[in-house]
């Protein structure tokens, strides 16, 4: 009998560490670096789609510009229900066109590009965790701690997968 309880307190004990494990993830920069050059569509040399498979975000009421929290999705599957929304555009690994776009009204739109919506990043790794610094023209815009970086199947093809990031700003 006291085998049987201390059997199944280490059972119990392993499968909630390993539950924990999944959960919790350090990202390293060339983890990162890497998910995202991943969404860069590149079907021939010299030519990059960088409209097919934006990082997206609500930006109902300005959500973007002014929740501390902000949860960026990279998906064909996911169901964009609200009508504002800001895409990160990534041409390069390191690279990204701020696309802001109004899906509700007729006929739908997006601003036109501008050079201010050209955005550099850098990633550094401190205490905390990864940080995504945001520059534009040699100058810091903005600044995100990466809370996590999740890889989940997607709802509508089962050999894809699709990609969540929580930001939280720190500026």
């Amino acid at each position: 009998m006291q085998f049987i309880r201390i059997f199944l307190i280490g059972m119990f004990l392993s499968f909630s560490n390993a539950l924990f494990s999944q959960k919790i993830k350090i990202l390293s920069k060339k983890q990162i670096l890497k998910v995202f050059k991943s969404t860069v569509v590149q079907n021939t040399k010299g030519n990059i789609s960088t409209d097919s498979n934006p990082w997206f975000t609500d930006n109902s009421e300005d959500k973007y510009f002014k929740d501390k929290i902000i949860e960026f999705k990279n998906a064909r599957s996911f169901q964009r229900d609200y009508c504002k929304i800001i895409n990160w555009n990534f041409y390069k690994k390191d690279a990204f066109v701020i696309g802001d776009a109004d899906y509700c009204n007729e006929p739908p739109m997006q601003k036109v590009t501008k050079p201010e919506n050209f955005i550099s990043l850098k990633l550094i790794q401190n205490n905390s965790g990864v940080v995504l610094l945001l520059f534009n023209e040699d100058k810091l815009i903005d600044q995100f701690l990466i809370i996590s970086l999740e890889k989940i199947k997607s709802v509508y093809d089962e050999n894809e997968s699709d990609l969540i990031m929580k930001l939280k700003r720190l500026n």
